[in-house]
């Protein structure tokens, strides 16, 4: 039987996958940090467990990595941006933490990892060819008001692009846009998008599901937001036209 771990499970992005994976016969293992969602977890099929993305040590990391034996890793934790140190600390560090976990455990090479649309250097690099004006003032604005939880996911990002070489992971950066608590239309647009269209974390855990499905996702980061395309049809696309956006930008 398949199986999944999830950092961050108790996610609303994270939950949806958990359902979604358990619906399709998975064994899912789900790092929570509060012992008080434990029961939220398992009435969704999950099998939790408390640890701190924090507080953990890679080697702590790797003791659960084993113990589960997961065919695919999931990140989808996230310290919501509100504090900047712990964005830091989690989105960066503790994402960084997991690669070197997964590559130490050596047990599974494939990973999922949900970041934002629009992460990229934009200092340095050049602005993506398919922005028009609206998406120039949407990627300032965003920058703007949520700069740290941006730079902590590109700085995880680039670690996760530019270190592989040594760790030999099979991953994928989804990149969704601004997330929304709707009902999920089973449609997204992927790839290269404009940046306007909200997106909900239903259709963000269908797509995560169709990446886990679709092994032509490895080695790719793509951005997601809503659109008219069949998730399973939109991803295929991404695959066939090689849209990866985070390619020379960083």
């Amino acid at each position: 039987m398949s199986s999944a771990l999830i950092f961050g499970g108790s996610g609303k992005c994270a939950r949806h996958i958990t359902r979604l994976l358990v619906s399709s016969s998975y064994t899912v293992h789900s790092i929570i940090r509060s012992p008080s969602q434990t029961s939220e977890l398992e009435s969704l099929g999950a099998k939790p467990i408390v640890q701190s993305i924090e507080e953990s040590s890679i080697d702590d990391f790797v003791s659960t990595i084993k113990s589960t034996n997961p065919s695919v890793v999931i990140w989808a934790a996230g310290a919501g941006g509100g504090n900047p140190e712990r964005t830091k600390s989690v989105d960066q560090e503790g994402a960084i933490k997991c690669f070197d976990s997964i590559a130490k455990a050596g047990t599974c090479k494939r990973f999922i990892i949900i970041s934002a649309l629009d992460v990229r250097d934009r200092e340095s690099k050049p602005e993506p060819e398919w922005y028009n004006d609206n998406d120039r003032q949407s990627s300032d604005r965003v920058w703007g008001a949520i700069g740290p939880y941006m730079h902590a996911k590109f700085a995880a990002d680039r670690n996760l692009v530019t270190q592989n070489g040594r760790r030999g992971l099979e991953y994928t950066i989804v990149r969704p846009g601004r997330l929304t608590e709707d009902k999920a239309r089973g449609t997204v647009a992927a790839g290269k998008v404009h940046l306007g269209e909200a997106v909900s974390r239903e259709d963000v855990a269908h797509v995560v599901v169709a990446c886990i499905k679709n092994d032509g996702t490895k080695g790719m980061a793509f951005d997601v937001v809503g659109g008219d395309t069949p998730v399973e049809q939109a991803i295929a696309e991404v695959v066939k036209t090689h849209a990866d956006t985070f390619a020379g930008r960083y």
